[in-house]
């Protein structure tokens, strides 16, 4: 297609306005403001007259007071590329009905369509909006023959999120929808676009919700209708004479068949438009309380400065920090039950620390405590409560908080349920947090969980600044951090958000600011949805936030867990979430233990994230994961999510959303090493299936690569992604019959690399520096292995010569 094919463009009648670029084509019906969705490959329309509601409930609203179209267009050039955008204006005139724009933006290189949408307040007094439908029940399915539907909700935090039988869905943040429309495969993505002051909806249903007397909404019987929303429980304040734009987007994407590419290409859109760009946890965290608790952990306590600096001597000493440094977090986690409700928490600074037990000599402050940590190769981390108030600093404090109002602080109450919360929008406490920040990055303060971030959804408002919405001044609370902690600095929502922590939703509004959300309560141990709520987001993870399902400790009942258990959890932590907490001490690992930890790190970079490739089959949680390194080597996991010894099978080729295929060339023939076992499984056609047999909650861990007809890399021992991370410019030479590269070799281990010799015979080594040596492999027919070995860590260079085999 030529790129003037793709430009977007604009066509009008007097009725009818056509906005389309190569993929789709929106037409608005400019006599009522309708508007549908065309799939120009197919020339189908995925959705028909959609409508733009505002603050309406159903039967119970007002009716539509009739209305005016105006339109105009505009040329847009953005993060996305070029794009033509047309704002439709809705001019009204009911007596309380403000008027309306909707903002429509195709792109000439992108797939979807982003939907914006303003409020023009036309009144001599304020308004305050709440929610905002800009696309409200758009017919779907009309023409089609629709079989086989399934639906994923775009989780966020704690939220259970699996593929869902049906084409029905109400979901926060985002919704895909797939399905087979004859014997075509459609796919529908939708979802928030740009965050700034409103959370989103989905809604896939058979009819219109209503609401009614009641607290819960019936449903109108009608037609399947899409639906997408902006919402906020506090609302936007619209002063007298105004128009307010919001910088909020959605997303809608429908000319996309495959529903990997289909959300891949969305969370790089929420990428984009959030600028997002999470710091990636290339080192393990050691959670100070977790340890020091008996449930969880070990009752060790080690959750203050001295003991914390302790644990990091002990990972010196075991060598620990030769692979990768050790966070350390020091949690000041004391609660309101002692001192008559009295904390840390508001003042953040070093003598309530100290006060309270965490700061204690000779590490009484963050500065030394964090000179410390950086001087042993470690990464310093604290935690904050998000807004659970001393009593005292509320005291002292009350124009900071929410309403203005501490008439509540004599009241007991559970430590996570305050009932006089900060105001995050207040200018004096936003200064005082915002110098309190600055002043922990100028200790050294590098990463921040933030707990019990439910406390500062503010869902009936009480702002001082009353520009803010709830969404918006919770974003406040960790915008500030940023802002103060750096570009660089690791910020941790723990967002759990069930009937415990007040039925938060779960949202991904903070995109852009938070690097890290939790998936599961407070949880030491290790089972498969854990691990399935992270892989089905991952066309968001390291993309827009990073994923993880808390501390996990070595122990059970104070035993050792098997080898298998802990390698599956740092298998599955390590290739789909990317951020391991420990609840293990480093006193009390094992070497056994601390040698898997470190077959981790460093941890693999960039945005592309496993996929889980047999979600559409029918299982609660996915078995089979895969990376794709380049077109000729893939990294599988394989995951036995039952109770007993069972086959997980993938096929290498084939259609991948029906097979749940590896996605390979079906002319080829692969090699498979497992890494944990490091042994060759064996060599595969590419219409054969990979099939072993796993015991119970067992995840194993495979490199599956092109068979060549010349020497290559299988995999090595040093690391899960065998060979991404730790080797380096690995080449041919055919002429020469000459394989080289760089490995990185830790001092004192060797470090093994596994060749295929595919038809010849090794002749000679010779590396850069230690020794190097190379021996036979049993279980590979012209297999070898090359064994490295330096006294430090070092990069070494090999080459490796080889004769053709008579």
């Amino acid at each position: 297609m030529s790129r003037s094919n793709a430009t977007p463009r604009v066509t009008a009648t007097k009725t009818r306005l056509h906005l389309e670029n190569a993929r789709m084509r929106v037409v608005i019906d400019l006599t009522t403001g309708s508007y549908s969705g065309v799939d120009k490959a197919t020339r189908t329309a995925i959705f028909k007259n959609a409508r733009f509601r505002l603050d309406a409930a159903g039967n119970r609203s007002w009716p539509e007071p009739k209305m005016t179209v105006t339109w105009r267009k505009k040329i847009v050039k953005d993060a996305f590329g070029h794009g033509l955008r047309v704002t439709l204006v809705y001019t009204t005139k009911g007596r309380y009905t403000p008027n309306r724009l909707l903002l429509l933006t195709l792109y000439r290189d992108q797939s979807f369509l982003s939907i914006g949408w303003g409020v023009r307040n036309r009144f001599d007094y304020p308004i305050r909006v709440c929610d905002v439908e800009p696309l409200f029940a758009g017919q779907l399915f009309a023409g089609q023959e629709i079989s086989e539907p399934q639906s994923l909700r775009g989780g966020a935090g704690a939220e259970p999120n699996v593929v869902e039988k049906g084409w029905q869905i109400e979901a926060m943040n985002s919704a895909m929808l797939t399905y087979r429309d004859g014997r075509q495969r459609r796919t529908v993505v939708a979802g928030g676009l740009t965050y700034a002051e409103f959370g989103r909806r989905v809604e896939l249903l058979d009819g219109i919700k209503v609401w009614g007397n009641g607290p819960e909404p019936s449903r109108k019987t009608g037609f399947p209708q899409l639906s997408l929303a902006c919402w906020d429980p506090h609302g936007k304040f619209i002063p007298p004479r105004s128009t307010h734009v919001s910088p909020d987007t959605l997303y809608l994407d429908f000319t996309v068949s495959d529903p990997f590419e289909a959300l891949e290409r969305y969370g790089m859109a929420m990428q984009t438009a959030n600028n997002a760009q999470p710091n990636l946890y290339d080192f393990p965290t050691l959670c100070g309380w977790m340890v020091s608790n008996t449930s969880l952990g070990e009752g060790k306590l080690i959750n203050n400065s001295p003991g914390l600096i302790e644990e990091l001597d002990i990972a010196n000493t075991h060598g620990f920090m030769k692979y990768s440094p050790l966070a350390v977090r020091l949690e000041p986690d004391h609660y309101c039950y002692d001192h008559q409700g009295d904390t840390q928490q508001g003042w953040w600074d070093d003598e309530h620390w100290s006060q309270y037990g965490s700061l204690r000599k000779p590490y009484a402050n963050f500065a030394t405590f964090c000179k410390a940590v950086t001087a042993r190769g470690g990464v310093p981390f604290t935690y904050f409560q998000c807004s659970m108030p001393s009593n005292d600093f509320a005291g002292a404090h009350p124009a900071w908080m929410l309403n203005r109002d501490v008439s509540r602080l004599h009241v007991e109450h559970a430590h996570h349920r305050p009932l006089v919360r900060y105001d995050y929008t207040h200018p004096g406490f936003r200064k005082h947090v915002l110098r309190m920040w600055k002043r922990l990055r100028r200790d050294g303060m590098q990463g921040i969980k933030f707990d019990y971030p439910e406390t500062a959804w503010a869902r009936q408002g009480g702002f001082a600044d009353t520009t803010f919405t709830t969404t918006s001044a919770y974003r406040e609370l960790y915008r500030l951090c940023r802002e103060g902690l750096g570009p660089h600095a690791y910020i941790h929502e723990r967002i759990l958000g069930n009937s415990v922590h007040e039925d938060v939703p779960r949202l991904d509004t903070t995109a852009g600011l938070v690097d890290l959300q939790r998936v599961w309560g407070d949880a030491s141990h290790f089972e498969p949805e854990m691990a399935s709520r992270i892989g089905l987001r991952w066309y968001k993870n390291r993309r827009v936030f990073q994923y993880y399902p808390d501390g996990k400790s070595f122990f059970r009942e104070g035993r050792p867990l098997p080898s298998r258990q802990r390698r599956t959890f740092l298998t599955l932590i390590g290739f789909l979430s990317g951020r391991l907490e420990l609840g293990t001490s480093i006193g009390s690992m094992t070497p056994e233990m601390i040698h898997d930890v470190t077959r981790l790190y460093p941890m693999f970079t960039g945005a592309q994230s496993p996929r889980p490739v047999d979600m559409l089959l029918g299982k609660r949680h996915p078995s089979v994961y895969a990376y794709r390194v380049t077109p000729q080597w893939t990294q599988v996991v394989l995951v036995n999510n039952g109770k007993r010894t069972a086959t997980v099978s993938t096929p290498l080729s084939g259609d991948q959303p029906t097979t749940g295929s590896l996605g390979l060339n079906p002319r080829k023939r692969y090699y498979v090493f497992d890494f944990w076992e490091q042994r060759c499984v064996g060599r595969f056609k590419g219409h054969d299936a990979l099939s072993l047999s796993l015991r119970a909650e067992e995840a194993r861990m495979f490199s599956v690569r092109e068979a060549l007809t010349r020497p290559q890399v299988l995999s090595t021992n040093r690391h899960i992604m065998q060979g991404l991370m730790e080797l380096h410019a690995c080449r041919w030479s055919p002429k020469a019959r000459r394989l080289s590269g760089q490995a990185d070799v830790i001092g004192g281990e060797p470090f093994v690399l596994t060749l295929a010799t595919n038809g010849y015979t090794l002749d000679r080594l010779s590396v850069s520096h230690g020794e190097g040596s190379h021996q036979h492999r049993q279980d590979l027919r012209g297999g070898a292995d090359i064994i490295l070995s330096c006294p430090q860590n070092t990069t070494v260079s090999f080459s490796i010569t080889f004769r053709r085999r008579p």
